[in-house]
């Protein structure tokens, strides 16, 4: 039942008699009882690190009628679990105005997190239809500033700090994928040129932080803000913000030029080249700054890595989500981190 990466086999978490047994274990303490599983499958895997499932079920929760309901349950190979059920619980009352999935329970024997879904249209969604998208992304942008502007839960010896010193072992990841990677030798070079550059600035970003900026680790990063992860409930209540599994202490310009990365990317998938991006950017940093306030200079150096890292990834390339291929998406990708 359990393999050699310490991970149940997928069948017991399908098979619905199974399934069932597993989430009335792991939610036995919630405020849920659940009565049958009439739907389970696996949306996404991680092998040996993570996978995502969706359940339907019929439930109720105490002193209310049953219901079908849909959740969803991350399987962890690691102890992550247990720091994600932590901080669900408590964003709700550091940033009321940014929904997050509800912790419905955690088995730490299962290494299972179940938690609700959100409901409402991505933000990758909105970018696809014309008229609402730049203020989608302002939301977007207000819901971000809430979340670094929130109080530091108390227990936050679980999240560790994560600035620009981790970001130069982020790039340097990167680089080691594309030693291995068979696009064009003159791509690699102009892109490895280019690490060393971001490198330096997240170098002097590390340097200036022990004195000039706040201390590092204030804020709450989601670190891997991007349409996908932000959720638009229809009707216009709050701003849903989706897998915490990242989240980190750290300087907010991190998690702002991550996104602003995430909207260029997107403009290369679905154009082939950069057209429209500027506009949503902009309404980004208005929503953002009606909130908060952030270094320009830092916001930069943390797109430009943020590029470059997503520039190495083959799968953003795929062509049921992108118009161009590898060679082109991380050419154009590469292009827009030198500006």
């Amino acid at each position: 039942m359990i393999d050699d990466a310490g991970m149940i086999d997928a069948p017991p978490l399908l098979t619905p008699e199974s399934a069932l047994r597993l989430l009335r274990d792991t939610c036995a303490d919630s405020s849920w009882r659940v009565h049958e599983v009439l739907e389970a499958e696996v949306v996404k895997e991680r092998p040996g690190r993570r996978r995502t499932l969706r359940y339907r079920v019929a439930a109720e929760r105490r002193g209310g009628a049953a219901r079908e309901v849909t959740w969803y349950a991350k399987h962890y190979r690691s102890s992550k679990g247990q720091r994600v059920f932590w901080l669900l619980r408590s964003l709700g009352a550091l940033a009321p105005e940014v929904l997050v999935p509800e912790p419905i329970g955690f088995s730490p024997k299962l290494k299972l997190l179940v938690m609700s879904a959100l409901e409402g249209s991505s933000l990758s969604e909105a970018l696809g239809r014309s008229g609402d998208a730049d203020s989608s992304v302002e939301r977007a942008g207000r819901a971000l500033a809430l979340v670094h502007e929130a109080e530091i839960p108390q227990r936050a010896k679980y999240l560790k700090v994560h600035g620009a010193c981790e970001e130069i072992v982020v790039l340097e990841e990167a680089r080691r994928r594309v030693s291995g990677s068979p696009l064009p030798t003159q791509w690699a070079c102009r892109f490895m040129e280019l690490c060393s550059l971001v490198k330096d600035e997240l170098a002097r970003c590390e340097d200036q932080g022990h004195g000039q900026r706040r201390a590092l680790g204030q804020t709450l990063l989601h670190r891997d803000f991007h349409p996908g992860q932000v959720v638009l409930p229809g009707d216009g209540a709050g701003v849903g913000v989706l897998d915490w599994d990242d989240a980190a202490l750290g300087e907010p310009e991190l998690d702002l030029g991550n996104l602003e990365a995430h909207l260029l990317l997107d403009d290369l998938q679905r154009r082939g080249s950069i057209r429209t991006a500027p506009l949503p950017i902009g309404a980004l940093g208005a929503g953002y700054l009606a909130r908060g306030e952030i270094s320009f200079t830092r916001l930069a150096t943390y797109r430009r890595a943020a590029l470059l890292r997503l520039a190495t990834l083959e799968r953003l390339a795929d062509p049921h989500l992108s118009v161009l291929d590898w060679t082109g998406l991380a050419s154009a990708l590469t292009e827009a981190a030198s500006i």
